[in-house]
């Protein structure tokens, strides 16, 4: 939002300056925001924020609001936040899941079933309650252990999957020809 509106201001600022009188009423002002604006509504570069450009372009010729004060906001506000870690960690999973053609299990550590799906891979997330790893912003508060059985290749491709992740890394808790532990932490 902020990047659009320095670029609709600018825009605003400049055909100020090409026109002798400098002082728009907030009609004129309007309606040349909303024609910039207007082509940025169907650019897939701005997606994310089309609602909020379709609502203000409405009110701006509506003549409900000032335009260029809801822009001068836009500038002010905080860049988004990156993306939460519980986010971030639900698309790792689901990655891992596709990469391997298997399902992650949620158990308790004690009653974890070793012996599921002995033919395919085992892929266990370890934990009384995974909330409990989050915090109230979905910020990764604790680190999550996951429990993995799987071939030599496999075990690769899990292990993998998480060292090129941007936001996760690993460090391995147990080891054997069976089986790897990991507790899954954030990327410094």
């Amino acid at each position: 939002m902020t990047e659009v509106s320095l670029h609709a201001l600018l825009y605003l600022e400049f055909h100020k300056l090409d026109r002798k009188s400098q002082i728009f009423d907030r009609e004129k002002k309007n309606e040349l925001l909303v024609r910039w604006l207007k082509p940025r509504l169907k650019s897939n570069k701005y997606k994310s924020i089309r609602k909020q450009l379709k609502t203000m372009s409405l009110q701006a010729k509506k003549s409900q609001v000032d335009l260029e004060d809801v822009l001068l906001t836009g500038i002010e506000a905080k860049p988004e936040a990156l993306q939460p870690h519980l986010d971030s960690y639900l698309l790792l999973i689901r990655e891992i899941e596709k990469k391997l053609g298997t399902t992650a299990l949620l158990s308790t550590p004690e009653s974890v079933d070793l012996s599921h799906d002995e033919n395919g891979c085992l892929l266990c997330v370890l934990s009384n309650d995974l909330n409990a790893h989050f915090g109230t912003k979905n910020q990764l508060v604790a680190n999550i252990s996951i429990l993995f059985r799987g071939t030599v290749r496999e075990k690769h491709v899990f292990l993998g999957t998480i060292y090129a992740n941007e936001v996760f890394g690993y460090q391995i808790q147990y080891e054997d020809e069976n089986f790897v532990r990991i507790s899954l932490t954030l990327n410094k």
